[in-house]
């Protein structure tokens, strides 16, 4: 299993990061809400990643509107902006087509 951690913007970032604007790496709760953790199979790709937390899939009956609302977050599909840390260490921007991995 590899496991990722999940951030999603804070609302009152949620416009700049909608439009590209990228989040420090070293102080992520600034800008984002770590959201879960989530554990995929050997060999997981960030697109797996996005495609699993994207609300259909991961959320198909409204599972996780108390989460979102706990965490003080307004989206549940994973958007532009959105970060994913691998256990590696590596820290991934969703962008508008791919990702964009942030520099330490």
């Amino acid at each position: 299993m590899i496991k990722f951690q999940i951030w999603y913007m804070r609302p009152e970032f949620f416009q700049d990061g909608i439009v590209g604007m990228l989040p420090d790496p070293d102080d992520l709760p600034t800008t984002h809400i770590h959201l879960k953790d989530l554990d995929l199979e050997d060999g997981a790709q960030l697109e797996r990643v996005y495609n699993h937390m994207q609300a259909e899939v991961w959320s198909p009956n409204g599972e996780a509107r108390e989460l979102i609302a706990s965490k003080g977050l307004m989206h549940t599909s994973m958007a532009v902006g959105d970060v994913i840390v691998d256990q590696q260490g590596g820290v991934f921007a969703v962008a508008g087509i791919g990702f964009t991995e942030l520099a330490r």
